[in-house]
């Protein structure tokens, strides 16, 4: 059975979930804008209020770190 744009979403919530909570943000953050800069990421986030805020990684890419990259990434893509 082929994924649905359902399952993309919660894939993309997850995503966003593994790199801010890993970060200390909350599920009420979203990512905006996110880069890669060698083994680390950085980006722009918004709480649920429209408020923004930068975001930096400490330390070196994880594989899951790397899946929620390239999920968010093709998600931006298709936009």
């Amino acid at each position: 059975m082929p994924a649905s744009k359902d399952d993309f979403l919660e894939e993309v919530t997850r995503a966003e979930d593994i790199l801010l909570g890993g970060l200390g943000f909350g599920d009420e953050a979203r990512i905006v804008e996110i880069s890669l800069q060698g083994n680390r990421f950085s980006g722009t986030g918004r709480w649920a209020d429209g408020e923004t805020f930068s975001f930096e990684s400490e330390e070196d890419l994880s594989e899951l770190d790397r899946w929620a990259i390239e999920i968010l990434t093709q998600a931006k893509k298709d936009e």
